[in-house]
């Protein structure tokens, strides 16, 4: 069976947001090296980058299956669409709604789109 676009689009999606932990990882560094003394807690901050990075090669490593059309991919990556969901609805309450859509969109766009007949047939086996 070939990969409908859809599941293309998702996994870039995917790997879009593992881009983004790894730059959000080097800038926590970044603020480490450069300013050590400013930071409030160093170690947390470094345990915070290397979580990020972590998160970053799962999800790197989910895109992939996306692409190879894998069933187990679409697991982890619902629960990451999930929690990135629970970390963007509560911004529009605090005010930064920019933040909110910035963090809730690709997470709904992801989840639709892993839910699409053409995603789900594609990545069963």
């Amino acid at each position: 069976m070939s990969r409908p676009p859809a599941l293309t689009v998702v996994a870039l999606l995917v790997v879009l947001e593992a881009l983004l932990l790894v730059a959000a990882a080097v800038y926590e560094v970044w603020g480490l090296v450069r300013a050590p003394e400013e930071a409030f807690d160093p170690v947390a901050a470094a345990a915070l980058a290397a979580m990020a990075l972590l998160f970053a090669a799962g999800l790197l490593l989910c895109a992939r299956g996306l692409r190879d059309c894998a069933s187990w991919a679409r697991s982890p990556v619902v629960v990451w669409q999930v929690l990135q969901l629970a970390v963007g609805i509560p911004a529009f309450g605090a005010g930064v709604w920019w933040a909110g859509v910035a963090i809730g969109l690709p997470a709904v766009l992801t989840l639709v789109g892993l839910f699409l007949p053409s995603v789900v047939a594609a990545t069963r086996r």
